[in-house]
């Protein structure tokens, strides 16, 4: 733990992330919002992957919205996935709607977040993914806004 609003946890393996992705889905209270930020290819989409199959979404089914810019899948709640990546500008990311979908009893992830914070809610839980100088994953978590800092507590692997 690295400070009551965040968290910092190793994923070495396959099995930690998807531990990691279990773990959330067990303790997210919808409306809830995952913003997911890291380098191309550190694993945000399959975190993803892992959080939407266990909600019962068939991981085969979930792919990165990079060219369609939002996936919806339906779950336990419904899930809508979002990717920042390719917009340029923030009244891209608002002409989704993706404001409307913030207080909706759904999940919604959205990858590359980090490019427009000023389009995202005022409470979410934030995972950075990095690699680390052995080349490990290493994600960290942080929880915006008061209400989501005691689900951290949860999420320790």
């Amino acid at each position: 733990m690295t400070g009551t609003n965040s968290l910092d946890l190793q994923l070495p393996t396959l099995q930690a992330t998807r531990q990691l992705a279990r773990l959330i889905s067990e303790h997210c209270q919808p409306p809830f919002t995952l913003v997911l930020n890291g380098t191309l290819g550190v694993g945000k989409t399959q975190l993803i992957r892992f959080l939407a199959e266990a909600l019962g979404v068939p991981a085969e089914d979930v792919t990165s919205p990079t060219y369609v810019l939002l996936q919806r899948y339906s779950a336990t709640v419904p899930i809508y996935h979002f990717d920042f990546y390719r917009l340029e500008h923030a009244a891209q990311v608002w002409d989704l709607g993706i404001d409307e979908l913030y207080e909706q009893p759904a999940i919604t992830v959205i990858e590359w977040g980090d490019k427009f914070p000023e389009c995202l809610p005022e409470v979410f839980l934030e995972c950075t993914i990095e690699q680390d100088a052995k080349e490990q994953r290493v994600a960290r978590l942080v929880a915006h806004g008061d209400a989501l800092a005691p689900m951290l507590q949860h999420l320790k692997l």
